[in-house]
Order: C-alpha cells, then structure tokens, then sequence
C-alpha cells in the first residue's frame, strides 16, 4: 500500500512540476535579439500620420529614457523616466515586460498595461510602434517612436 501511495504522490509531483513551466513562459518565439534591447534608450523621433518629428526633450533636462533590464534583482523590469515641464519635474514607470513574436507586452503585475510592436532593432537604434487616440476622436492611431542608446 505504502508503494502505492509513494507512485502516486510521485506522478502527482512530476505532473505538476511539468505544468509549471509550460504555463507563461515570458519570453516565446521573438522575432528579434533580445539581448539588444537590454539597455538604456532615449526618445529620439516621432511619427504620427505620416509626418516624422525630433522627440521633444524639456530643455535644461536631462533626455526622457526607458530601459530593459533582464538580471538578478531586475527581470523583466522595464523603467521609463519622462520629465514633464521646464522645472524638470518627473513621471516614472516600472512595469515588467515579456515578448511573443514582435510583441513586447507590459504588466503592472497580472494587470495588462500596453504593448509594442517591434519594427526594429539593432545596436543602435529601436523602433516600435503603438496605438494611442492622439486626437482625442475615439479612434486609436499609429504612432511609430524611435529610440537610439542614451547619451
């Protein structure tokens, strides 16, 4: 009996540890190196209906940037710092990302925020795409960023 009931317990464990890591994996199938997005980025263009502008940086401040980090006591942590007016006032945001396909979403824990599409990356230059209702008419619009490393 005693058998039994150790064989049992035995697949009860290995079913569920099995289970575990199929469920979520944060990181399936990317279309792009995700080693090159672990950085420091900084805001450096803009388009919006075609026409492409230079990011707009609050003077006398330091540049609006986010990064990607993926290490020991930051995985998946995503960090954006946006400096809001002349006097150099600040918005941040952490959230954590995963990636399938071109697609990185964002979460404020199992909350759902955002995502990006990847359009590109290299060393030095990170383009994605998102949809925001920039006129305000209820109708999300494309909105392509670029971003190069920090400087």
């Amino acid at each position: 009996m005693k058998k039994i009931i150790y064989f049992i317990l035995t697949l009860l464990i290995l079913s569920c540890s099995s289970d575990d890591t199929v469920i979520d994996e944060p990181i399936q199938t990317p279309t792009f190196q995700v080693d090159l997005l672990l950085k420091r980025w900084q805001f450096d263009k803009i388009t919006y209906n075609g026409n492409t502008f230079d990011y707009m940086h609050q003077p006398n401040c330091l540049k609006d940037e986010f990064t990607f980090a993926n290490q020991q006591g930051q995985i998946r942590q995503y960090n954006e710092l946006v400096f809001t007016n002349s006097s150099c006032s600040t918005n941040s945001l952490n959230l954590e990302w995963r990636i399938k396909n071109d697609i990185i979403s964002f979460y404020f824990g199992d909350v759902f925020i955002t995502n990006y599409k990847v359009m590109s990356l290299t060393d030095t230059k990170f383009v994605f795409s998102i949809y925001r209702d920039v006129d305000r008419d209820s109708i999300l619009d494309l909105i392509i960023l670029e971003a190069i490393p920090y400087q």
